[in-house]
């Protein structure tokens, strides 16, 4: 049935209302759009987490800058929108810093119902935390390990070596009288172009290229200097009676004395046995220590506690393998100079350093006189002597029987073992250099290698892992194996995952500056 005509009339009107209000909605956006706003955003983009992130926006409106507003910067949450700021435009143009967590936040800029093009700021970690244990290179003798297995275990010397060492055997060789030169101070490691020498007590004489320049009776100091190649001395004696005394320059420089010891400035030991040298190094003053290889040298080497090897400390058997490793490390250096310089007729010392070894981790700590000299080192020295068989000294040799490779280090990683030379050096294998399980290691009494954590910044990490992009996270994707790092991924700060290309674990520990290669966690904030 048809309604009657008041009634049509007045459906008519209600279609007419409700086809107006339609229009209405349907045209809001476009007619505040039509009234010409423009929003554009620009700024940063990606951010560390320390920093602000500052946003800029320009807004126009019918193609001219808008003199004054006030614009909502929003953020996305959820399925909605909300204010987080307001910016307050001049000219046409605002800003405004953010400053957020690590993660992603969407954003736009809003007014009067138009937004900018939306943005995402990133927000990277500021810092790294890395987490791990251990600390050395892995390879070979684990010194907390060792001392371990002889408190607590009561393995003997040779045991202890035949298990850091699968395969190689004690042994020994004769008991050279020769001296072994160890550089003390000089190039690359010291950039100083003058130097002291002070001898504490007893006199001391001066020789130049071989001849003798003077002696003096009682204790002083030699100032030495440069002059192209030669060295340049100047004596002072304690008492005042000779004060900046001129001596010859020269091209080696010999210096021995009665009593001792001599410290120079600059290096880290003092020196009671054998004389020092000093000749030029690349425009710098050179110092060596010359001194009984079996004894003295190894007397003065500061790789472990003496007090391992007292009554208290029961582990006497670990200085002594200690000693026998040193003693070899420093034997098949000196035969592999000799056989690499003597036939040049340039003897059989390293012409760089004129030396055989430095006094550091490049070759084995030596502080001499100060690691011999106090009471609380008898132990050291006892082991040191307890490992010299009359004309027979006690060394390590391989399998064939040739003298081994004899690395050590200071501990291995919390629940790892050690490391294969292979992977830690990228040298060819070794069979009696292999990883082991070293539990002795962590549970060592003393050990503060159980556990450590260091700290690099965004860019330090960037540098270390050799990327330019910012860095969300990252990780240790492989290990070799005792747990020592051999791979590391990182996720950018877009999201992308990156795994890159295997590094030695010593490539890895001295790329991240860390004490050992055992890592556990990377922790971004």
């Amino acid at each position: 049935m048809r309604p009657s005509h008041p009634v049509r009339l007045l459906l008519a009107l209600i279609c007419s209302f409700a086809l107006v209000g339609s229009l209405s909605m349907a045209t809001a956006v476009p007619a505040v759009a039509a009234a010409g706003y423009k929003l554009t955003a620009g700024g940063t983009r990606v951010t560390t987490s320390d920093k602000a992130a500052k946003l800029t926006v320009t807004v126009t409106k019918a193609g001219k800058a808008v003199a004054k507003a006030t614009v909502l910067l929003q953020y996305r949450k959820g399925n909605s929108w909300a204010t987080e700021k307001k910016v307050t435009v001049k000219r046409g143009k605002g800003s405004v810093s953010v400053k957020h967590a690590v993660g992603d936040r969407r954003y736009r800029f809003s007014i009067s119902g138009v937004a900018s093009a939306e943005f995402v700021v990133r927000v990277v970690p500021a810092k790294f935390t890395i987490s791990g244990s251990g600390a050395g290179h892995g390879v070979g003798l684990s010194q907390y390990g060792a001392y371990q297995l002889a408190s607590s275990s009561r393995l003997t010397t040779e045991q202890i070596l035949e298990h850091y060492y699968t395969g190689a055997s004690l042994s020994t060789a004769n008991n050279n009288p020769r001296t072994v030169k160890v550089q003390v101070l000089g190039p690359p490691s010291d950039s100083r172009k003058t130097t002291t020498l002070t001898i504490g007590s007893g006199g001391f004489s001066v020789t130049g290229d071989g001849k003798l320049l003077k002696t003096y009776p009682t204790p002083g100091k030699v100032a030495i200097g440069v002059s192209g190649s030669k060295v340049t001395a100047k004596v002072t004696l304690a008492n005042g009676k000779v004060k900046n005394q001129n001596l010859p320059s020269s091209s080696r420089l010999t210096l021995t004395w009665t009593g001792g010891p001599v410290t120079v400035d600059g290096a880290q030991g003092s020196y009671k046995a054998g004389n020092l040298q000093v000749t030029v190094r690349s425009g710098r003053p050179n110092v060596v220590n010359e001194l009984a290889m079996n004894t003295d040298y190894l007397y003065g080497i500061d790789e472990m506690p003496a007090s391992w090897g007292s009554a208290a400390g029961k582990g006497a058997a670990a200085l002594r393998a200690q000693a026998i490793v040193a003693r070899t490390y420093v034997i098949k250096r000196v035969l592999a100079l000799k056989d690499r310089y003597s036939g040049d007729g340039l003897g059989d010392v390293d012409p760089a350093c004129d030396c055989h070894v430095f006094d550091d981790q490049r070759s084995q700590n030596f502080t001499g006189w100060k690691k011999a000299g106090p009471t609380a080192s008898k132990p050291w020295v006892d082991a040191v002597k307890a490992t010299i068989l009359g004309s027979e000294v006690q060394v390590l040799r391989d399998p064939l029987n040739g003298l081994a490779e004899t690395p050590f280090f200071a501990s291995s990683g919390k629940g790892g073992g050690t490391a294969n030379n292979a992977d830690a050096f990228g040298t060819p294998p070794l069979p009696y250099l292999v990883s082991i399980a070293d539990p002795a290691s962590a549970s060592a009494p003393g050990n503060p290698y159980t556990s450590w954590t260091r700290t690099l910044t965004q860019a330090q990490l960037a540098t270390a892992l050799g990327v330019t992009e910012p860095i969300r996270s990252a990780t240790v994707a492989e290990t070799y194996s005792g747990g020592l790092v051999k791979t590391i991924s990182y996720t950018t700060a877009s999201g992308a995952q990156v795994l890159l290309p295997s590094r030695t674990s010593e490539a890895w520990r001295t790329r991240l500056g860390l004490p050992g290669a055992w890592v556990s966690k990377i922790t971004g904030k």
